[in-house]
């Protein structure tokens, strides 16, 4: 295989593929291109090269073109990387190939890679994985999901751990950073950590002694008071190491305690709380999810940090979110909310769910214990108490399994959750 500089003879391949089907499902909006839109590509490429000393190329093996492989600057420490195989060709281990090759020339130039694929295409994702890429953030781009892999150093300073929670496959749930000596970190220093892992959120631990921590808990953009998520993979990743038990961390939103046992950990809240989102609320977050009606009261629920918790009446409306990132960003930032936690119930024993996070950088977390344990308190002072299991992560192909416990007297609810290392 090979992969040969783009020039201007290779244009008519540019244009053969622009509009196959088969290739454009997964490039872009879906959609093919013209021929204008060709040539403007075409002529990027050329001077990409120019500008930077590489970028396309045309891939060639045995004498045959195959597909492109591209190389694009993003900024001082990272390149992306893309690539497209020819449909005649799919299923022979083509797009591995290139990506490591891709990878490699990459790194040769700049510290970090990074790739990115729409959500449906579930063949790039494991392709990126093979290529030794890990799964960062996902966004939307072009209306559409798209999944984000980076590696490279800025990934692994400071021992920064690796783990998926919510979740015993690491290819779902929620992936966080987990720092367990963060002695001597300033919060600078953690919140730089945090933006190059590139999760929703990473957890720093400072040991007090014995099995209690204080935790600190930064998004790629801000510290946020609490992460259940992050809670259940660091306290996963103390348990292989000190052993199964009882840990208590002391968090910005108050003392939580956690037992750990088999790979699972179990966090108990602060004290919920639930109150009714304001009309003027209601009606601005509604604008900004695209939505035109709720199936019951919008909350603003707590349980370690303030979550907006929207009913909605179907799976249909569930899956067909797309929102105005900067619009809902806004809005929460002006009212002090960490996730919107938009919901429809199956059953009284299950729950779907989504969470945007926009105000961390995130368009949405694949599992998110501190709105759980929100959500939790609200569903026990409207129904009583109860317990029940939401599914969340499915839209986004990263399936998470969080279970709810609202039944206590203390208005604490308790959330459990398995974690696993991501290789």
């Amino acid at each position: 295989m090979e992969l040969v500089q783009w020039a201007d003879e290779h244009y008519e391949h540019m244009l053969r593929w622009a509009t196959d089907p088969r290739m454009i499902t997964y490039v872009a909006d879906g959609k093919p291109w013209t021929p204008e839109y060709v040539t403007e590509r075409h002529e990027q490429a050329l001077q990409h090269w120019e500008a930077h000393g590489f970028g396309l190329h045309l891939v060639i093996e045995d004498g045959v073109v195959v597909g492109l492989a591209q190389l694009a600057d993003r900024g001082p420490d990272e390149i992306e990387i893309g690539y497209w195989v020819d449909p005649d060709h799919w299923g022979r281990g083509l797009a591995t190939r290139i990506a490591q090759e891709l990878r490699d020339r990459a790194l040769a130039v700049k510290p970090r890679v990074f790739a990115g694929h729409q959500a449906e295409n579930v063949a790039s994702g494991r392709v990126l994985q093979k290529a030794g890429l890990r799964y960062v953030t996902s966004k939307i781009m072009f209306g559409r999901l798209q999944h984000g892999y980076a590696l490279g150093e800025g990934m692994t300073d400071q021992g920064v751990l690796r783990y998926s929670a919510f979740t015993k496959d690491p290819a779902g749930g929620n992936p966080a950073g987990v720092v367990l000596d963060a002695t001597g970190l300033s919060a600078e220093e953690m919140l730089i950590i945090a933006a190059k892992v590139g999760y929703s959120e990473t957890a720093f631990v400072l040991p007090r002694g014995g099995r209690e921590f204080d935790v600190r808990y930064f998004s790629p953009e801000a510290e946020v008071p609490f992460c259940g998520h992050a809670t259940i993979a660091t306290s996963v990743a103390l348990a292989e190491r000190i052993g199964d038990g009882r840990l208590t961390f002391h968090t910005r939103a108050g003392e939580i305690t956690i037992e750990t046992a088999g790979g699972t950990a179990s966090l108990t809240s602060v004290p919920t709380s639930t109150s009714e989102a304001s009309p003027e609320l209601v009606e601005a977050a509604l604008e900004a999810l695209g939505y035109k009606e709720t199936a019951g009261p919008v909350h603003v629920g707590f349980g370690g940090a303030r979550h907006l918790l929207v009913p909605l009446a179907s799976r249909e409306q569930l899956a067909d979110l797309d929102y105005d990132f900067n619009a809902l960003r806004d809005l929460m930032l002006a009212h002090d909310l960490t996730t919107v936690h938009l919901f429809w119930r199956e059953s009284a024993d299950l729950v779907h769910a989504r969470d945007p996070f926009p105000v961390g950088g995130v368009v949405e977390d694949a599992a998110t214990g501190a709105a759980a344990a929100a959500f939790g308190g609200y569903l026990r002072d409207l129904e009583g108490p109860q317990r029940f299991v939401i599914s969340q992560g499915e839209d986004m192909g990263r399936p998470s399994r969080l279970e709810v416990d609202a039944t206590r007297e203390d208005r604490r609810v308790i959330v459990t959750g398995a974690a696993v290392v991501i290789p």
